[in-house]
């Protein structure tokens, strides 16, 4: 169980369900918590926890750039039937066209006469093109620019990292991170720690293999140094 807090800053109860953290405690051989030492270790994981983010598939520039070609190409078939308000030759075919839509939209009690039909739909045809042009020149602008690698915030994991080290130091555990190169496996205490009080957070918020979790404690293991500093 855990108090929430009363202010409004955001707070995540642990995942218990694969194991409490007295459990985990007791299955790593350190020593047990008081009730006062677990309150706060649990206050100061959900406080950090909140702040995790979850990470969003990215929309992909080519699939912006095919959808702005296809508006373009869209808009400019469609901008033909005002070919009858226009001069210069055209198609017969979309003479008969557009001559339907300005006889339909002469009908049109808004409307009303085959002049004003043919002002309405030159003005559409007109809007049309220029939109068509912004859908090209807004293709060509996201083609030319060079992508840039994103990140993913673990601000949140700063703290789960501290807090573990701070374990480390009470149990006399060297707060050491590494892989076995032959195993795969994590090495270290800190790792053998990050390993098992990863289950208290939720499965999303995991790290997905063991190499990922050691660079995500090695890189939390820097940034707390430089903020030390």
């Amino acid at each position: 169980m855990a108090r929430l807090p009363r202010s409004g800053v955001g707070y995540q109860c642990l995942y218990e369900w694969e194991g409490t953290l007295p459990e985990i405690m007791a299955s790593l051989g350190l020593k047990p918590l008081s009730k006062g030492a677990e309150r706060k270790i649990r206050n100061r994981l959900g406080f950090a926890l909140s702040k995790w983010e979850e990470p969003y598939a990215a929309t992909e520039v080519k699939d912006v750039v095919g959808s702005l070609k296809a508006h373009a190409k869209r808009l400019e078939q469609i901008s033909s039937i005002g070919t009858i308000t226009r001069e210069g030759f055209a198609r017969a075919h979309d003479l008969a066209v557009s001559g339907q839509v300005v006889q339909t939209l002469a009908l049109n009690p808004n409307i009303g006469s085959a002049a004003t039909a043919h002002v309405y739909l030159s003005d559409f045809c007109g809007r049309a093109d220029t939109i068509a042009s912004a859908c090209r020149v807004a293709m060509s602008t996201l083609q030319s620019k060079k992508g840039k690698g994103g990140k993913i915030r673990y601000d949140w994991y700063d703290e789960f990292t501290a807090i573990l080290v701070e374990i480390c130091k009470q149990n006399k555990i060297e707060p050491t991170v590494g892989i076995d190169s032959i195993t795969g496996e994590p090495v270290g205490g800190l790792s053998v720690l990050a390993s098992a009080f990863e289950r208290l957070l939720l499965p999303k918020m995991r790290s997905r293999t063991a190499s990922a979790m050691v660079k995500r404690l090695q890189r939390s293991l820097e940034r707390i140094g430089q903020k030390s500093q």
